[in-house]
């Protein structure tokens, strides 16, 4: 009853055989113990111990044979090193041990299989306001936990070893969240001296958050020295690990907005891994894992990692294929303020983080036939995800997304999820303000596809103008949902010359008409002088004559400067209506490309 949670282990059918024991304990000799172990009125497990025993000091050395033993029942001494709280384990050893309890400490060497079978734990880790709910909750279970080849190793002033040959996990579950300082709650499992020394005081509600904004990075921006190496640090070294049916509940508050997720029928392996001692490179096990996420999707994890390496280390590839989108509605509904009704989500991450933790990932998204409801009366947040879907999926409703991301975890104000959903925010918000350069990420290009250059004075498509068009028209054919409005557009301040030029121009491919009608060829360098002298001599205007009174013969500057000054001045009308042919001619091509015409629009 001394423990934090009281201890109750009952012992029966107790068997003792001891030859030549000496009363002071002085010297080894055989003993035979065995008994049977229960926790309540629960089955009882076995324990046989055969070998030697010492009294003074106290000292073992033998055979060591346990079956489901109910470890469960010594939860209480567990209290005050862990913060979890044991429901049941059963707990099998067969092999050697040596104990010895001398003046420097103790002494132990264990050898032999292990297995810990029908485990059940909740938490009972000091809780943020986002995890309280978690406290009392099951964290993790397992019906069978194979350790094969076990080896430990503790002595005074020397550090603690461990060595598994193989080890297999089967029937597991496990509650993973990460809190909003990025740590994994496994981690929190082992309490640290300053916790054992001062347990928590119990809980207090939470206050109501202020209503003034709070500088939620203030506290991050101040770095901790990073501790020096503990000599005494344990060794630990893993040989492969299997894994098989196993589920994950995880969530993750970390990352804004939080992630959560079912992982189901997880089976795989994991490579040999150990600690390192420090400052040399960690070496990372292969790593190979398929399962299911939330019912429906696959998922496979594949790269190397080493789960004991400090600093952080790791290269892995993950797949998900066909993960159903609607469930996520309450995060689109909070931050774009539309429900999803349907789609589906395949992705291809990949995360490569160094020592020196310099973080290179890649986030490839596609979306299948994302579909999103009518805005949400209330939301907080309205982002224009329709358009955006519009503008980036393809004819077959496919929208393909590639995310890139790099940066030091070293840094405090570094967040992978923030990062990534301000990318997806600014993906959309481009809808609006530059609709074209999310268009460019299927064909090319950029904004400058959504302008037409002209000629300064002429509404006649260049080639450029046309291979720029051309882009236009295949998305527009690619994305039904689509309708485009062209605007033309014409400066009289900055094209008051070319269209003087380009009347003269007409008047030019006028004579031409005039000369013969059905021809419609543009006018050839080598035929507009003739033309020129034509539209020279019919002009109303004084000319330079000879000494007999006939208008002079001038080379062709002189004629178009002549024209030009003599040509009515260039109008705001004039302008308008350049720019008015401009944008029909747009319209026309396109329309050309076999773009149906109720998907064309053109503006004043």
């Amino acid at each position: 009853r001394a423990a934090p949670r009281a201890v109750a282990l009952n012992l029966s059918s107790l068997n003792l055989q001891a030859r030549n024991l000496a009363l002071d304990g002085s010297k080894p000799e055989m003993l035979h113990v065995s008994a049977r172990v229960a926790a309540g009125r629960g089955d009882a497990g076995k324990i046989d111990y055969q070998g030697t025993l010492a009294l003074q000091p106290l000292a073992l050395q033998g055979r060591l044979e346990a079956s489901r033993l109910p470890v469960h029942a010594l939860d209480g001494y567990l209290a005050d090193r862990l913060a979890i709280e044991l429901l049941h384990a059963d707990v099998g050893f067969r092999g050697q041990v040596a104990f010895a309890q001398v003046a420097r400490g103790t002494t132990l060497r264990l050898t032999g299989d292990a297995a810990i079978d029908e485990l059940r734990a909740n938490s009972t880790a000091a809780a943020t306001p986002k995890t309280a709910e978690q406290v009392g909750e099951e964290l993790l279970a397992w019906k069978s936990l194979g350790l094969r080849g076990l080896a430990v190793s503790l002595a005074p002033d020397t550090p603690p070893r461990v060595e598994v040959k193989e080890t297999s996990l089967a029937d597991f579950y496990a509650r993973v969240t990460i809190n909003e300082n990025g740590r994994l709650n496994l981690s929190d499992i082992a309490k640290s001296p300053a916790q054992v020394s001062n347990p928590p005081a119990a809980p207090v509600p939470a206050s109501p958050a202020p209503s003034a904004p709070v500088d939620a990075t203030a506290s991050a921006s101040t770095t901790l020295p990073t501790p020096p190496p503990d000599p005494l640090a344990p060794v630990v070294q893993f040989g492969p690990v299997s894994l098989v049916n196993g589920k994950v509940l995880f969530s993750d508050f970390f990352i804004q907005p939080n992630y959560s997720a079912d992982l189901t029928e997880l089976t795989g392996k994991l490579g040999a891994f150990a600690t390192q001692p420090p400052g040399t490179e960690p070496v990372l096990a292969d790593l190979e894992l398929r399962g299911r996420a939330e019912g429906s999707a696959s998922l496979e994890i594949t790269g190397k990692l080493n789960p004991l390496a400090r600093p952080l280390a790791l290269d892995i590839q993950g797949k998900v294929r066909d993960l159903e989108l609607p469930p996520l509605t309450p995060y689109s509904v909070k931050y774009a303020g539309h429900g999803i009704e349907r789609g589906k989500l395949s992705m291809d991450v990949s995360y490569k983080v160094l020592p020196n933790g310099q973080l290179t990932a890649s986030n490839k998204l596609v979306l299948n036939q994302l579909t999103f409801g009518e805005p949400v009366e209330g939301a907080p947040n309205s982002l224009p995800v329709k358009l955006a879907v519009a503008l980036l999926a393809d004819s077959h409703g496919v929208i393909d997304l590639d995310l890139p991301i790099s940066g030091s975890l070293n840094d405090p104000q570094f967040r992978i999820g923030p990062v990534i959903f301000k990318i997806i925010v600014n993906l959309i918000g481009k809808a609006i303000t530059a609709p074209f350069s999310l268009l460019a990420r299927a064909f090319g290009g950029g904004d400058e596809l959504s302008s037409v250059a002209f000629a300064p004075g002429s509404a006649t498509l260049t080639p450029e103008a046309r291979q720029s068009l051309d882009k236009v028209a295949k998305a527009l054919t690619e994305r039904p949902a689509l309708k485009l409005t062209v605007t033309g557009t014409a400066s009289l301040a900055r094209e008051r010359e070319a269209l003087q030029r380009e009347r003269l121009q007409e008047l030019v491919r006028a004579e031409k008409r005039r000369a013969a009608p059905t021809d419609t060829t543009p006018v050839q360098a080598a035929e507009y002088p003739a033309l020129l002298k034509a539209v020279y001599r019919r002009a109303d205007m004084p000319k330079p004559r000879n000494l007999v009174g006939m208008a002079k013969d001038l080379p062709v500057p002189e004629m178009e400067a002549l024209l030009l000054a003599h040509l009515p001045a260039a109008t705001e009308d004039l302008a308008t209506e350049l720019a008015t042919h401009r944008g029909q001619a747009v319209k026309a091509y396109l329309a050309e490309q076999n773009l149906p015409e109720e998907r064309l629009f053109l503006a004043a």
